[in-house]
């Protein structure tokens, strides 16, 4: 059976702002399913005008499905509606930014917001869509709610939305509401005598919280958890946590999760959700990619949660739900967990390559200096001799050293690219130094050129 790596999806597949639910699909089997914007390679902004739903079975979280676009903001883009091709915001064509799906009355609520702000709800008799055209979510005294990134819990028959962004970018910080429904039967009344102010707010826009935006409503025992992006980091890519005992607050600040500083060249944000998954709690979250952070893949880690329900710092490994994978099968070079170091230089990203009749991700403008890290594979037990090979391009001359654990730790192989030797791709085979056990792989560059000196598609060890 196939085993689940980061990024979770297909390498074409770039779906940011995650949020992770288990639903009975049609099939009449617990799915994990994933509902996010959908970024597109080459168009040179955030999301998209649609969104799509994947979803896995519990016991196979390798067997993804696409279920297709589920909801669009305008015509062409795929979705139908009553079958027939629809435009599921009737008020503006404006790009679909993160949204929410949660089960109430046994239907499935979709909140969707939009690049000019404001929000929607829409509903679908399964979990996988497609959701019907959205009604706006507006005050019960008719005025239209603003800024973006719904998050919504379900409890005691009440219904709950979440969402909003920091003032300094143009929201409210954060605001929580409770809904009702409107003559038409949608979740999309917003009860402003329940407002609140959660944190971040216009009149307190710190209070320690370093909340950005993007925030995702669980409860986990008796507690509610609002994860969200930060500026607890070194930008606005640091998950952080805040508790509190009712959904709408008030909420405590507990610590940050997981940074994704340095996935790629370029800086970017964050944004996911945490779900329990086969009775292990994880967090959904995004690597950006290409030198841009507009170019967004789905990943997920492992969380530990202290008895008080405090949650362990995580960090970025290449493991997807099952710990770390196997060396001895071919691994991407867009598996990358981090392509920026501090203390080395960084010039080198993942890019979309077209070579003949394939598309490929390798990793380019590799130069002196740099270091990359894919983190955490098994390599067993010793057994003999040992090799790394490893797909690339050469471009020029350099050393490749193979390092485990730390950019300055044990040197185990030395792959040299030398003149003459082409500018195809070609698989390089070295011996390695006996290796067992658990270790992060670095790849350190040396080249005497000021130039990128190979690409390398993905790498992989034998043992002899």
């Amino acid at each position: 059976m196939k085993r689940t790596v980061n990024p979770l999806l297909a390498l074409d597949e770039l779906i940011p702002d995650v949020e992770a639910r288990i639903f009975t699909g049609s099939d009449h089997k617990e799915r994990l399913f994933l509902y996010g914007s959908r970024d597109l390679y080459d168009q040179g902004t955030w999301c998209s005008h649609q969104y799509r739903v994947y979803s896995a079975p519990l016991t196979n979280l390798a067997d993804w499905t696409d279920h297709g676009v589920s909801f669009a903001s305008r015509k062409g883009e795929g979705y139908f509606w009553d079958d027939e091709e629809a435009d599921g915001v009737s008020w503006n064509d404006a790009i679909l930014y993160a949204p929410d799906v949660i089960d109430k009355d046994g239907k499935y609520w979709l909140a969707s917001c939009f690049s000019g702000g404001g929000l929607g709800m829409s509903v679908s008799d399964v979990p996988e869509g497609p959701f019907s055209p959205a009604e706006r979510i507006v005050y019960d005294d008719g005025l239209e709610l603003g800024s973006i990134d719904p998050t919504l819990y379900v409890e005691d028959d009440r219904f709950y939305l979440i969402w909003g962004q920091r003032q300094t970018f143009g929201g409210e910080g954060l605001v929580g509401v409770e809904l009702s429904q409107n003559q038409n039967g949608m979740y999309s009344i917003a009860k402003r005598s329940s407002k609140k102010y959660l944190f971040g707010d216009r009149d307190n826009p710190d209070q320690g919280f370093g909340f950005y935006e993007g925030a995702s409503i669980r409860k986990i025992q008796n507690r509610y958890y609002i994860l969200y992006p930060s500026d607890k980091g070194q930008g606005i890519h640091m998950m952080s946590y805040a508790t509190a005992n009712h959904p709408l607050g008030p909420y405590t600040y507990q610590g940050h999760i997981l940074d994704n500083d340095g996935c790629d060249l370029q800086p970017g944000n964050n944004h996911g959700s945490i779900c329990e998954v086969n009775g292990t709690w994880y967090i959904f979250y995004h690597r950006g990619f290409g030198n841009s952070n507009m170019r967004r893949r789905v990943c997920v880690e492992a969380l530990q949660m202290d008895e008080d329900g405090k949650i362990q710092i995580a960090t970025m490994t290449n493991h997807g739900f099952e710990g770390p994978p196997s060396p001895y099968e071919r691994i991407e070079a867009s598996y990358v967990t981090h392509v920026r170091i501090n203390g080395y230089p960084a010039s080198c990203f993942i890019d979309k390559v077209e070579r003949g009749k394939d598309r490929i991700y390798p990793l380019v403008q590799i130069k002196d200096g740099n270091c990359v890290e894919y983190k955490d594979f098994h390599f067993g037990e010793a057994v003999g001799e040992m090799s790394i090979h490893m797909e690339l391009k050469p471009l020029n001359v350099g050393k490749i050293k193979v390092r485990l654990d730390d950019p300055e730790g044990p040197e185990i192989g030395l792959l040299q690219i030398s003149p003459g030797m082409g500018q195809e791709w070609i698989v390089m085979e070295e011996e390695i130094l006996d290796t067992t056990g658990i270790h992060t792989i670095y790849f350190e560059f040396e080249s005497e050129q000021n130039e990128g000196f190979c690409e390398i598609a993905a790498f992989w060890f034998l043992k002899k």
